[in-house]
């Protein structure tokens, strides 16, 4: 472990931007990801950067490299994108015709592109020369699970996303939504619980065939309020779903999903019984930069940081530790802990 922390701990670290690290990611959210760049400097990159696909394998302790785009933020971490930041309108050493783009996502005027070859997550989309990248969760349902049939093709597409700083372009691609389908939309609020099949199943989420012929999307991260790592081992084609409407997309006629919000976090309940000082023992299930990952029940994780632990100190896998709770964070659905010491000799934590 000593050696471990050794790798990962640095003093007086100093950023520049456009320089690249490498963090240890110790949290996955919908919108952003947490690494620990050492030295108590904490990176924040958004849920953007990643592909679907890999968002939703990222697992705290995988190791990712990425480049500073501001030193700090107003909440002092490090903001990090994926992509090295270029000057405004440069790209290999090409002009790329950045106000073209703006002007096309402000207006939503569609684009029509040829997609050139399937990445990992989705589909690169060539517009006037300019690549693009459409993720597989922005193609239309009837062609999301054989996407590489797609390969190409011509297709109307829609600018989305758009950061010339980070060399960003991300497209949709652009269906015609009816009058009548948007009328069947507009009936449908943020809340609504609804009723469908499972049509597609992809890494990143499953596809819904839902009532008056619209299309839902339930993203993996909200299928449960477990981490699912294959969308398909939980739910199967044709498989009746049951959903809360997160979002309504009039441009896409799209209907974002949550089968999870059916029911209140179980993490919030459980982590009543876990108060500050309480002594309790738990299994090492993971040891990484991070820290050391403790299972205390089942479906409760438990984290060591790996700041709190003492130097020379060993975790073998399977272990059972006594620690003390430092404190409950109920969004990352995690236990933080500190080891339990019985003597006070040579004593230093918190």
């Amino acid at each position: 472990m000593a050696d471990l922390l050794a790798k990962t701990e640095t003093t007086n670290l100093k950023l520049e931007r456009n320089q690249e690290i490498q963090g240890v990611v110790v949290f996955v959210g919908d919108k952003d990801v947490i690494l620990d760049l050492g030295s108590k400097a904490e990176g924040v990159l958004s849920a953007k950067d990643f592909t679907d696909e890999k968002l939703a394998s990222l697992k705290e302790g995988d190791r990712v490299s990425a480049f500073v785009i501001r030193t700090e933020n107003e909440s002092g971490q490090v903001v990090l994108g994926l992509n090295k930041p270029v000057p405004v309108g440069k790209s290999g050493g090409h002009t790329r015709n950045w106000d073209k783009f703006i002007t096309a996502k402000n207006k939503a005027q569609v684009l029509r592109g040829k997609a050139t070859e399937l990445n990992k997550g989705g589909l690169i989309v060539e517009v006037d020369g300019v690549r693009g990248f459409i993720p597989s969760s922005q193609v239309t349902l009837s062609q999301a699970a054989k996407i590489d049939d797609l390969v190409g093709q011509e297709l109307q597409v829609t600018v989305i996303e758009i950061d010339p700083g980070q060399n960003r372009l991300i497209f949709s691609q652009k269906t015609v939504v009816s009058e009548e389908t948007k009328a069947k939309l507009g009936k449908l609020k943020h809340g609504d619980k609804v009723k469908g099949k499972a049509a597609a199943i992809l890494p990143f989420g499953v596809f819904v065939n839902l009532e008056d012929s619209l299309e839902g999307l339930v993203h993996v991260s909200e299928i449960s309020w477990e981490k699912v790592e294959d969308p398909a081992l939980v739910v199967k084609i044709g498989e009746e779903i049951e959903a809360v409407v997160t979002n309504v997309d009039l441009a896409t006629g799209r209907v974002n999903l949550s089968i999870k919000q059916l029911s209140d976090d179980p993490f919030a309940k459980i982590a009543e019984k876990f108060q500050p000082e309480d002594v309790i023992s738990g299994t090492v299930t993971k040891v990484s930069s991070a820290g050391v990952s403790l299972e205390l029940e089942s479906g409760v994780e438990g984290l060591i940081a790996s700041g709190k632990i003492e130097a020379g100190t060993d975790y073998p896998i399977g272990k059972k530790v006594t620690c003390l709770v430092d404190s409950v964070d109920v969004p990352k659905r995690r236990v933080n802990l500190v080891p339990f010491v019985t003597s006070t000799k040579d004593l230093i934590y918190k």
